[in-house]
């Protein structure tokens, strides 16, 4: 037999063999590891830019047609400019449902889908829809015509808010009034990036050119020398014609139209006044003056002149002769108001002191600092409050308040007497929900933990509860004009509850005439998950959103003489395999920094990477924050929106993530609004190295917006961490306090307007006095001046459009490179709160990635390296 070498030929036949046998072997491998794999991946920043959402719906009063917002896939929308974000605030479209027919949904007929488009709300009989689009700076309202297919735009800018203060009002089946802007401006809450873009841009090329003046004058005044009222319209338009006229020239807010439809009560609200310099900025500088408007005789006259008025506190009484709201002596504070009712005829004004009462804070759930709805009760009022603890001055109070303060004392609902006397509605139930049902002529109607109940001038009157349920809960729902939970629309005949009996979810359509909810629609909900979104006594139907896994599905159940359970959308099915993480609760005992408080246990929620195993250590980012509670719930990923900044990217990258507790009394401190924050990031720190899952060697602190400036904050008090990231923030207290709000300041003339440091009250960075009082405290707690005692490396990211001024993070990077320290400084251009760019978003996260692996803090590096 030949051979080679000392090679046989049967040899050199068996390694080819033996060969093909290893490689089909290591393929099949390959195969089953890739199809496990398949089964589930982790997220990734591609998956998280193909995000959908849903917005707001509603169903129109005949029961047949549903309307809602999708949101399109974010890599798809085609306009970017959005307010100073367009993620989750845009890509809105509106969607239409037949729910008689089941047929698909589509897009709206007739409506141009490429802009972004919000539906506002429909006419009395339901043909029309009120309807807002945007489009690269330029918001317009509309009216959609359900029968014809077809809208009209009006030929005047909306004035727009998200809280609640300029929502358009249907007057007539085909009549809507709107506050209006001046010819030529736009909303800053939608338009301010693309508007102030344009502007700049034509007034470079009239500069470069030399033919125009591009001077802007911006000028304060004196207190009290405002102009009587703010540019602007308040318009009526012909949802038919499309033909606008004018009410009355100047800018109005809480329109509010009578229960018959002939009158319409709105506030004139004047130009921001310079505040007094003695003065802490902790209210509206504008005034707001009430105007009634006869709609049949086209005349308008102003009432009670003597006060000035808090906007979203209008209420009309249900005969359509008296208006309630909140007000106080012209010239002096909100805290020192009262409620009052006015005669809209003789123009009596009664004013209805809360006495022995402390009026609650909207600010307390989200809003602003302005009293709970009121509304009539007979000859009383009903408002929420809390009773003054005795021995207490009893002279009534409106109390300023925290965001979601901790265990806040109980509130109920109060009857008001004009002579100050008052009986408690509610003393006798559950806790009460500050959001009002329905108000008819002697009645109101209020819901609670245990149920609704029906309330007279003196107490519980009806219980519209069949037995007692569980986690009861009403669904007002919002616009895009305003968030729903802060809405405060027209009472109506119907509202939509959830709750449990017996262990199972159901859905109650209550309609608000009837003596007991068992004459109302139940139907029950098709999982405990299940969320409804829009409701119809009319159709006996309700319409749904749920997750199974990450894919939000929506569909419609009726009641049993209805039909089965219909699909209508399903939503981000491209995750439905991703293995997002896992979240783990971690608690600890806290103590607090001034030892004035008792300690306290605190939890704070560790995500770790889809492929955690036991007895791994992963680099950890430390997301910063100021006033995050000590308090984890179900983590479960659900998307409306793209989140650029989502902890499941981190994840997904292979980092473990974790927001640590930062209780606001904790860290609020005699030496500062954020003093104590080190010290409360360091507990929790050591608490998640305890659990043996993160490398106490590749730890870096992030910090985005408020946490920009509380992470470089904590950055100059402690070098136990190996990086830090800070994005969109500021860091001059100084500066901040005196300076422009960003982006705001360049068209919309916004200049020192940061009032969070006057007040320790509703505001994260509350200090309490101004820098000309105290300016050691402002030194102390501005980054910008710790830059010598920061001794990590630094990647600082901001933006030229963000309302913090991109000139914060300049002096930062200026003073961290003054002292020689290693920081470097990405600046996106175009760009707002945070890039809103595909390109840039990208871009933002190989730049931090690229950041963390240079030092240290990445995924496979040993912490021994």
């Amino acid at each position: 037999m030949a051979t080679t070498g000392n090679v046989s030929t049967a040899h050199r036949y068996a390694f080819p063999i033996l060969r093909n046998a290893i490689l089909a072997a290591v393929l099949l491998l390959t195969q089953l590891f890739a199809a496990a794999m398949a089964d589930s991946r982790s997220l990734s920043l591609d998956d998280m830019l193909k995000v959908e959402g849903l917005g707001t719906a509603t169903i129109d009063p005949t029961g047949r047609w549903l309307i809602y917002e999708q949101l399109r896939p974010y890599d798809e929308i085609p306009d970017y400019s959005f307010r100073t974000y367009a993620f989750g605030k845009s890509g809105h479209q509106l969607w239409r449902y037949d729910l008689a027919s089941g047929a698909p949904p589509v897009l709206l007929p007739g409506l141009d889908p490429v802009p972004h488009a919000w539906l506002d709300g429909f006419s009395p009989s339901g043909r029309f829809l009120s309807l807002m689009q945007y489009r690269f700076g330029d918001l317009t309202i509309s009216a959609y015509d359900m029968v014809r297919e077809r809208s009209v735009s009006f030929a005047h800018t909306p004035a727009f808010s998200r809280t609640g203060d300029f929502n358009p009002v249907w007057i007539s089946e085909t009549d809507l009034v709107f506050s209006a802007l001046p010819q030529g401006d736009q909303p800053a809450t939608t338009s301010v990036r693309a508007l102030t873009g344009k502007r700049l841009s034509e007034a470079w090329q009239d500069a470069w050119t030399g033919t125009t003046s591009t001077a802007d004058e911006v000028r304060s005044r004196p207190p009290g020398a405002a102009d009587s009222h703010a540019a602007g319209q308040l318009v009526r338009a012909n949802a038919l014609s499309g033909r606008t006229e004018i009410l009355a020239e100047g800018l109005y807010a809480d329109i509010r139209v009578s229960p018959d439809h002939s009158q319409l009560a709105a506030l004139a609200v004047s130009p921001p006044d310079q505040v007094d310099p003695e003065v802490l900025v902790e209210n509206d500088p504008r005034h707001f003056t009430l105007t009634l408007f006869d709609l049949e005789k086209n005349a308008s006259r102003v009432l009670a002149g003597s006060l000035e008025f808090m906007p979203y506190t209008i209420s009309w009484d249900p005969a359509g002769r008296r208006l309630a709201a909140f007000a106080w002596e012209r010239g002096g504070y909100p805290r020192d108001g009262r409620f009052v009712v006015i005669d809209t005829s003789t123009g009596q004004v009664t004013r209805y002191d809360h006495d022995g009462l402390d009026l609650v804070s909207e600010r307390e759930r989200g809003g602003i600092q302005r009293p709970e709805r009121v509304s009539f009760l007979d000859d009383r009022l009903a408002i929420f409050a809390r009773k003054i603890p005795k021995g207490e001055d009893p002279t009534p109070r409106f109390s300023y308040q925290d965001l979601r303060p901790e265990a806040p004392p109980r509130a109920d609902w109060y009857a008001v007497s004009p002579q100050g006397r008052h009986v408690n509605l509610t003393a006798k139930v559950g806790a009460t929900s500050p959001i009002p049902v329905h108000a008819g002529p002697n009645e109101l109607t209020v819901w609670g933990s245990e149920g609704i109940y029906r309330l007279d001038r003196y107490g519980i009157r009806d219980r519209l509860m069949p037995g007692r349920a569980d986690k009861f809960r009403y669904l007002p729902h919002g616009t895009f004009s305003t968030r729903a939970s802060l809405v405060r629309p027209d009472f109506v005949d119907e509202a939509m509850f959830t709750f449990q009996l017996g262990g199972k979810a159901q859905i109650a359509l209550v309609d608000l005439r009837a003596k007991q909810l068992g004459q109302s629609t139940i139907i029950d909900a098709p999982d405990a998950d299940a969320l409804p979104i829009a409701a119809s006594i009319p159709a006996e139907k309700v319409v749904f959103r749920s997750q199974t896994g990450s894919v939000t599905r929506v569909f419609a159940t009726g009641t049993k003489s209805k039909g089965a359970t219909t699909q209508i959308a399903n939503l981000n099915t491209h995750l439905q395999d991703i293995d997002f993480g896992k979240w783990s609760s971690v608690q600890y005992v806290a103590t607090d920094p001034e030892g004035l408080l008792p300690d306290r246990t605190l939890e704070t929620c560790l995500l770790l990477p889809p492929d955690a195993e036991p007895g791994d250590r992963f680099p950890l980012i430390v997301d910063i924050y100021p006033g995050v509670a000590g308090r984890c719930s179900a983590m479960v990923p659900a998307f409306d929106y793209p989140d650029p900044h989502s902890p499941y990217l981190w994840a997904g990258k292979g980092y473990a993530y974790a927001r640590v507790a930062t209780p606001s009394d904790f860290i609020r401190t005699v030496e500062g609004p954020i003093a104590g924050m080190p010290t409360l990031i360091d507990a929790g720190v050591d608490a998640l190295i305890d659990t043996g899952q993160v490398d106490p060697y590749r730890i870096a602190l992030h910090g985005f917006s408020q946490g920009g400036i509380s992470a470089l904050y904590v950055a100059a008090h402690t070098s136990r961490y190996r990086a830090v990231i800070a994005k969109n923030s500021w860091a001059d207290l100084f500066s901040h306090y005196f300076g422009a709000v960003g982006i705001y300041g360049l068209l919309y003339d916004e200049f020192g307007a940061y009032t969070g440091y006057d007040s320790v009250r509703g505001s994260d960075f509350g200090i309490g006095h101004t820098p000309f009082v105290d300016p050691g405290i402002y030194y102390r707690n501005s980054p910008v001046f710790l830059a010598n005692q920061i001794d990590m490396p630094v990647l600082l990211m901001h933006s030229d459009l963000d309302s913090f001024d991109m000139a914060q993070f300049d002096e930062m990077f200026g003073a961290l490179k003054r002292e020689g320290k290693d920081v470097r400084y990405i600046r996106y251009w175009g760009e707002g709160h945070g890039p809103s760019s595909p390109a840039n978003i990208r871009d933002m996260w190989k730049r931090m990635l690229t950041f963390l692996n240079e030092y240290g803090v990445a995924p496979g590096i040993r912490s021994d390296d």
